[in-house]
């Protein structure tokens, strides 16, 4: 009995792991979908900021979850390129996202405005070295 609860609960325990890791962000195409696509969490930071108030909490959460992706976007391996400079593209990126998530933590709009600025301009080079 003691061993069929015992394996119940780890079975339970890998699926619930399993689902929970399909459910994060896995390839690149959907890492930046979450991050930039119309309704993301860039366009939401970006709405929030521009708010007379912005609401701190809300743009903490999200910046968190940018940073997150940030993250799992430099352990993907790009569709074209060097390797050496998607780590270094990547890493540049999470550094932003990361300096965005400090000065929101801070409630440091002007700090934040100017991360989301470096941001905004860090694509098209990324892009036209390793996007299809």
């Amino acid at each position: 009995m003691k061993f069929t609860a015992c394996l119940s609960i780890a079975t339970l325990a890998t699926l619930s792991l399993g689902a929970f890791l399909f459910a994060q962000a896995t390839d690149i195409k959907e890492i930046m979908a979450k991050a930039n696509k119309a309704g993301g969490l860039f366009p939401q930071i970006q709405k929030g900021l521009k708010a007379p108030a912005p609401n701190w909490a809300n743009l903490k959460n999200d910046s968190d979850e940018l940073v997150s992706l940030a993250t799992m976007l430099g352990k993907t391996k790009p569709p074209k390129g060097d390797a050496a400079s998607w780590a270094a593209m990547s890493k540049g990126y999470l550094d932003e996202a990361t300096a965005l998530k400090t000065a929101i933590a801070a409630m440091n709009k002007a700090g934040a405005d100017a991360a989301i600025g470096k941001l905004a301009t860090s694509c098209t080079g990324c892009h036209k070295a390793h996007k299809n």
